[in-house]
């Protein structure tokens, strides 16, 4: 254990002497420090108790002691050492987790508030008792506050307790699921009563951005004539006026649609939609915002396997490691934006103006990672598969295989959840990357005593 603590520990000081003279900023930085209506309150909570170079100090350190919380639970019941080292090192080995603890972003907060979650759960799946179930569902909706990807966490504990029903009387289940829900659900209640005092009784939030995008990526039937005079507008601008979009990504090959479609759908949530929005302008931002969320709701249910397309387009691109370095896509996309300039809206979704360059230089190194990646991504996707069909058929798993699958439902659920309603930006990947290292590293774990069992029988 004392192993465990020296390298979280190494790490922190790390972090702190190697922080930048001041965080590292982007634009959605502006949102979570002035509070934005549009973002959940729990990191600009955070932001108001440490202050933005106070956070840079804290968030290694919080992330720090959940994973020595981890690495203590992992030794503890598992009486593995070089386990619990290889999780925790596996943990804080991609640098971009390092730079989220430099900057002002709700990913150093989500990532460790993930790991506290998967350490309760880790003590679950050997003690499973319904107290311990309440500080699961508690961090779990702490963490929904911090970041609405957490919402994918319901799911997971709901099987979690289908997991460990073995060992509950006949009377605990019921129990049970009440405390995997009602502590989630009261924090997030709590949060959204206090959003409007917050806000001065204009909360919003990112879902009507989100889905205003998705629907102008999807080709849809024509929406029926409405009254309303906005609405018609925008019906008409999602069915007319995005259309080039559609036709340019339609026109390019898979592997380039995928890259392409994440600088439109970053696009279509801000400065592609100003036209839109300015058919209100006698409404606020939230006003706006869920006009054009009610719009796009109902296009995406005139064209659900598109957007079902869309999704599978988004989950797999989530597992894409350094997409514009990728030899063989770095070349395809060259090609082929050259030949297609100027493209729609290339000024807005590329920062580009007429004449200037849009080329990439590919990596040998990533084609190889690329692999790894891919190899992890299914590995284990098949992990959450058969843990989700022994909750289905009653099976019984045992301790280590019952933590790996949880952790891979953790993991997939989060990145399924963020393709439905967000963009395939890797960051998000790198955000559930602890849940991603335990899944795969227990499973492993698993497999591997299992074979070593009949080698120690036959005396090898």
């Amino acid at each position: 254990m004392a192993i465990v603590f020296t390298l979280c520990a190494a790490y922190v000081a790390y972090c702190l002497g190697t922080n930048p003279a001041g965080p590292y900023t982007t634009p959605d930085s502006v949102h979570y420090l002035n509070t934005s209506p549009i973002v959940p309150l729990g990191y600009p909570f955070f932001l108001s108790i440490f202050g933005a170079r106070g956070a840079i100090v804290a968030q290694p350190v919080l992330f720090g002691a959940a994973l020595a919380y981890l690495g203590r639970e992992i030794v503890k019941l598992t009486a593995s050492t070089w386990l619990a080292v290889a999780v925790v090192a596996g943990s804080m080995a991609l640098p971009q987790i390092r730079e989220f603890h430099a900057s002002i972003l709700s990913e150093s907060l989500f990532l460790s508030l993930l790991v506290v979650f998967l350490g309760f759960c880790v003590r679950f799946a050997y003690h499973p008792t319904w107290h311990l179930m309440v500080l699961i569902a508690t961090a779990a909706g702490l963490d929904a506050t911090v970041r609405r990807t957490a919402f994918a966490l319901l799911p997971v504990m709901v099987l979690m307790v289908l997991f460990q029903r073995h060992k509950l009387r006949g009377s605990q289940p019921p129990l049970f699921f009440v405390a995997a829900l009602a502590p989630f659900l009261v924090i997030i209640g709590t949060e959204q009563a206090a959003a409007p005092l917050v806000h001065g009784g204009k909360s919003s939030s990112l879902m009507g951005r989100h889905l205003f995008a998705k629907a102008a990526l999807i080709d849809a039937p024509a929406a029926p004539a409405s009254p309303d005079r906005v609405r018609a507008a925008l019906d008409e601008h999602l069915q007319n006026d995005y259309a080039p979009i559609r036709a340019f990504l339609a026109s390019a090959p898979p592997e380039v649609r995928a890259v392409l479609a994440m600088y439109y759908e970053t696009c279509l949530q801000g400065g592609c939609v100003d036209r839109s929005r300015a058919l209100m302008p006698r409404l606020d931002e939230s006003q706006q915002t869920a006009t054009l969320g009610a719009a796009a709701l109902a296009r995406i249910r005139r064209a659900p396997i598109a957007f079902a397309m869309l999704t599978a387009m988004n989950y797999q691109s989530l597992w894409t490691i350094d997409r514009l370095r990728h030899p063989a896509r770095a070349a395809a996309l060259n090609a082929f934006v050259s030949s297609h300039r100027p493209m729609p809206f290339e000024e807005l979704a590329f920062s580009l103006e007429p004449g200037e360059p849009f080329v990439f230089s590919g990596s040998e190194r990533v084609r190889y990672v690329q692999w790894m990646m891919s190899i992890v991504a299914i590995w284990t996707l098949a992990i959450a598969f058969v843990g989700i069909y022994a909750a289905l058929t009653m099976r019984q798993l045992p301790p280590i295989f019952a933590i790996a699958a949880v952790s891979a439902l953790t993991a997939h659920s989060c990145l399924l959840l963020t393709a439905l309603l967000a963009s395939g930006f890797s960051r998000f990947t790198i955000g559930v990357w602890p849940a991603i290292v335990m899944a795969a590293i227990f499973g492993a774990y698993y497999c591997a005593v299992i074979f070593a069992r009949p080698l120690r029988s036959t005396n090898f």
